[in-house]
């Protein structure tokens, strides 16, 4: 169903009430795609906010596809009418592809969908005598303590009426009550709009109504506030007041008037006065008071900037206020207020898509990577793959003389291929911009291949190349893949000294997730090594430290192996169906080893060994066992499923099929539910 009229109808807020209406088992998504560019960005933007990845083989679509095939949810997409055609694109493959699924979108024009399946509801305006003078009222009566709602009713409806029952034009009118008296307010509205619109009250002419309300309402302000709101169009998303005096600063150009009243005012002062006029939205935000434009505002004020010259001035502040920003982010990202460094960087993430984006078109490489490296590190730990994408187009107008700038792009482009188990995709990019004999090159390979081997030889050179470099905090990360590579090879003794030594380090300084990944490792190591009661302190250690939102991490499959052994079997299967549930959205399949060992180690104690031997077979065709560190942890469950393996065919596979990694998964899945069905049934039954 797709919500259409002209800008500031309310489409926006009908579907968010809507959506909250509307019973979905699985939950609704808002999808702002106002902070996008252009179509092919809209699969991203939806698979951040459903954080899911693009699965080997896939494209991000299909990724979305998949994910959502199996799930009762809606998927609400806003503001698609400047990115249409991908907007269209995306629902028709959800509408095609997922029954479960439904689509609400917002937009100027329908998405024009085939075989029947959109639904057009236009949004009608307010009635001028109803709703509509109701919300002047209050907005009226919110800024001026002398307004009297019912004498000035007539005049109200009049207003109302003349701005055909559009909330956003009736919003910005009412602002401006604290000066003018609703006769006064009519008289000029009336003169403008008589100017600027006429004809037929349909959706083009409720457009243009909006459209004039906006202009008369910006003609009033001072110079000095029509200066700020220019400049905050280069904002997207939230922002705070830092942010609006980074992007204001001082006048861009010289020599006129205008220009230097505005730099003399306090930002402060008129961006009060902004919101004052309804021009500026202020809303709580989880670090302060944040204030954004209104797509519809940000557009107008961004074609008032043009013409001024000063596009381009405003445009590297508000790259260098985000430079500042993901600069002051690095230090919480790489130390123990991670927490906060990671919550803080989903707020600035539009702002700084807009600002890579502009980089990129703009084709300042400099400035592309001084906005990525300071958190380039996310890619890895969180779900981040739109990192990724940035990477890529970094690499795309970089010369291939630029030798830091491509080695630098194919270190961490490899990072989402090494997480999906893609190295195909790894060698097409790799062939596509060449593959520089450099240590850190030769790492993101044996990392994306899994071999272990490989890491732990190439490892110290490409530590000692991070080192080189200054850049410490990816060399944190590396020193900690250097331990798991001797463990995955079987050199226990080397991989747990050295994980030893930076597990303390992280518990004197951070940050949160390698503090939880490296007892991890060294629990799955004592495990392996039969020292159990210890491996289950270093477990517990690990799942204990609070990490940040999404944080790729074993922890839930960890939580259901103590809670299956405690007896508690319903509650592990939903703890490691959950994980399960996590990899699939996430499209983080290196997180499968621990899923699938712990899997196979609780049905082989249920005896459920058919089970446990289709996924040993798939673990066998991986190459994953190869691993003693791996092997070792399902070795009684093999010894048991043993006869199993050699007679019982891959059950629910066609004929000639092996399990991929998103078949195992999904196998997994299936399975866990089973096994949680007998006790939903009897607690419906007892009910």
């Amino acid at each position: 169903m797709t919500l259409v009229g002209p800008g500031g109808i309310g489409k926006t807020r009908l579907a968010v009430a809507a959506a909250r209406q509307i019973a979905v088992e699985d939950g609704a998504w808002l999808v702002d795609l106002a902070e996008i560019g252009s179509p092919g960005d809209v699969p991203r933007a939806v698979a951040g906010t459903l954080e899911i990845k693009e699965g080997a083989g896939r494209t991000l679509t299909a990724s979305i596809v998949t994910a959502l095939r199996t799930r009762r949810t809606l998927l609400v997409l806003d503001n698609c009418e400047h990115v249409v055609d991908g907007a269209a694109a995306l629902a028709q493959a959800v509408a095609e592809g997922c029954p479960g699924a439904q689509v609400l979108a917002t937009s100027r024009e329908g998405l024009g969908l085939g075989h029947g399946h959109e639904r057009l509801v236009p949004v009608p305006p307010l009635d001028p005598a109803g709703a509509g003078a109701d919300l002047f009222s209050e907005r009226a009566a919110a800024v001026a303590p002398t307004f009297d709602p019912r004498a000035s009713r007539p005049t109200v409806e009049q207003i109302c009426r003349r701005l055909d029952g559009v909330p956003l034009a009736i919003e910005l009118a009412a602002a401006w009550t604290a000066s003018l008296t609703p006769a006064e307010l009519l008289d000029r509205l009336d003169d403008q709009l008589r100017l600027l619109v006429g004809g037929r009250r349909t959706a083009a002419a409720r457009h243009r109504t909006l459209r004039a309300t906006i202009a008369w309402s910006y003609d009033l302000l001072s110079p000095s506030e029509q200066v700020l709101l220019q400049r905050l169009s280069v904002l997207a998303g939230p922002f705070d007041r830092a942010a609006a005096e980074a992007v204001a600063g001082a006048a861009a150009g010289q020599g006129t008037p205008h220009r230097s009243a505005a730099a003399a005012v306090d930002t402060g002062d008129v961006l009060h006065a902004l919101v004052q006029r309804s021009m500026v939205v202020a809303e709580a935000g989880r670090f302060g008071q944040r204030f954004r434009l209104l797509e519809t505002m940000r557009q107008f004020a961004a074609e008032r900037l043009a013409p001024t010259g000063d596009s381009g001035l405003v445009a590297g502040r508000h790259a260098r206020w985000c430079i500042d920003r993901v600069t002051e982010l690095h230090r919480l990202l790489t130390g123990p207020a991670e927490v906060e460094g990671v919550a803080r960087l989903d707020e600035l993430w539009p702002n700084l898509r807009a600002a890579l984006a502009a980089a990129a078109t703009t084709g300042d490489r400099r400035l592309m990577h001084g906005l990525v490296r300071p958190v380039v590190a996310e890619v890895a730990f969180r779900n981040r793959s739109e990192i990724g994408d940035w990477v890529e187009r970094l690499l795309a107008i970089t010369p291939p003389e630029d030798r830091e700038l491509v080695v630098f792009g194919l270190a961490w482009a490899a990072q989402r291929y090494k997480l999906s188990h893609d190295p195909a995709a790894y060698q097409r990019l790799v062939d596509r911009y060449g593959e520089p004999d450099h240590p850190l090159v030769r790492h993101a390979r044996a990392a994306v291949t899994g071999d272990y081997a490989a890491l732990a030889d190439c490892a110290p050179a490409a530590l000692a190349e991070r080192r080189r470099r200054g850049e410490h905090d990816l060399a944190e990360q590396l020193d900690l893949d250097v331990g798991a590579a001797l463990l995955f090879c079987g050199r226990s003794a080397d991989g747990d000294a050295r994980i030893a030594a930076l597990a303390e380090r992280y518990r004197r300084q951070g940050p949160p997730t390698l503090l939880s990944w490296a007892p991890m490792l060294l629990g799955y190591s004592a495990s392996v090594q039969g020292r159990h009661e210890h491996a289950g302190r270093l477990l517990d250690e690990a799942v204990g430290v609070e990490v940040p939102e999404h944080t790729h991490s074993p922890s839930q499959a960890i939580r259901a192996r103590a809670v299956f052994r405690r007896g508690d079997r319903p509650r592990a299967f939903r703890l490691l169906g959950g994980y399960v549930e996590d990899l699939l959205d996430t499209g983080n399949m290196q997180g499968i080893c621990a899923a699938s060992v712990e899997f196979v180690n609780m049905v082989a104690a249920l005896d459920r060994l058919p089970d446990a031997a289709c996924l040993l077979r798939y673990l066998d065709t991986t190459g994953l066992l190869d691993a003693a560190f791996w092997s070792t942890q399902v070795a009684a469950a093999r010894d048991r499923a043993a006869a199993a393996i050699r007679t019982a065919p891959d059950r629910d596979q066609p004929a000639g099929h092996r399990l991929d990694d998103r078949r195992a998964l999904e196998y997994m899945r299936r399975v866990l539910d089973e096994l949680e069905r007998p006790r939903v049934n009897s607690t419906v039954i007892g009910a």
